[in-house]
């Protein structure tokens, strides 16, 4: 490694010797890291405004929380309550809509027992009907039975017992 000398004034060398001191670092390795750090950091230093930067953050937290306050007051609370009036509105609907199907299944059960008491008198005038014609049946086949005997009064021809054993 080449060494090479620089020119600095006198107030300079002596507050880089102080400098040194406080961190416990040569010369030229303070002036290689502040090199470094110039450049990572992109700050010209003869443009640097004189100030402690901890002083400087604090600026800049303060127009920070400063600018999260105007987002909250301005964003977040409007739209905390926009949301709070809206699960408020579908709780309301929700309240009706519910009232307004537990009427529905209501008037659906009604109708519905109106429906099978409707049904069920249907079918019993059906099944009473049947049971007519059943009857009549009956008095048929009987009839039937009565007209074989007539005619083959002494059962030769076996008619009497082929209709008694078509009719069961």
């Amino acid at each position: 490694m080449a060494k090479k000398s620089i020119l600095i004034k006198e107030f300079h060398h002596k507050e880089l010797v102080k400098i040194s001191k406080t961190f416990g670092s040569q010369y030229g390795d303070l002036i290689e890291s502040m090199i470094i750090y110039f450049k990572k950091t992109g700050i010209n230093p003869i443009e640097a405004i004189n100030e402690n930067p901890a002083a400087m953050v604090k600026v800049l937290d303060k127009r920070i929380i400063s600018f999260l306050k105007v987002q909250e007051r301005d964003i977040l609370k409007p739209l905390r309550s926009e949301v709070y009036q809206q699960s408020k509105e579908q709780k309301e609907e929700f309240s009706t809509l519910s009232k307004w199907v537990k009427d529905a299944i209501l008037r659906i059960n009604q109708f519905d027992s109106t429906r099978t008491k409707d049904l069920t008198k249907e079918l019993d005038k059906i099944n009473g009907e049947l049971d007519k014609l059943k009857n009549k049946i009956h008095k048929q086949q009987d009839a039937f039975i009565e007209i074989a005997e007539l005619i083959d009064a002494k059962n030769k021809s076996g008619i009497k017992g082929t209709l008694k054993s078509i009719f069961e």
